[in-house]
């Protein structure tokens, strides 16, 4: 899951800003450092939406002038489980119940700060009747 994000000059250094989310705004020194920053923030944003129960949009093809910001993995997979939860339909007490753990071992499966193992969000997929799959592209 990678964002496209524009970088432009601000008063004090950089400024990034995403047209997917508009929540997002990314700063610092050099260009470099605001492409650093736009990871934390994006995943801060993304974990908003998670938490307002807000459907997370799917990233946009890159326009001119844009860069790509790669989404962690695991907060990739927290996004995608999210919205999956609202297109089914259910709430988080939903999938605890239907995985069989407690209401708190969901809320850290969906929070993008805490470090879930993989194998507990590739069960929270299952449940759901849902597989995870990953592919490696040339970078």
């Amino acid at each position: 899951m990678r964002y496209a994000v524009h970088v432009v000059p601000d008063t004090v250094g950089y400024m990034a800003t995403c047209r997917d989310l508009p929540e997002f705004i990314a700063a610092a020194e050099t260009v470099d450092a605001t492409l650093e920053n736009a990871v934390e923030i994006l995943e801060t944003t993304l974990g908003i939406y998670i938490d307002e129960r807000r459907r997370i949009p799917t990233p946009s093809s890159i326009q001119e002038g844009e860069q790509l910001v790669a989404v962690p993995l695991s907060t990739a997979l927290k996004a995608l489980l999210s919205n999956q939860l609202l297109d089914q339909g259910w709430r988080k007490a939903d999938l605890a119940r239907a995985m069989g753990v407690h209401a708190p071992q969901v809320d850290r499966l969906l929070d993008v700060n805490h470090k879930s193992k993989l194998a507990a969000i590739e069960r929270a997929f299952d449940t759901m009747h849902r597989r995870v799959e990953v592919e490696v592209e040339v970078a």
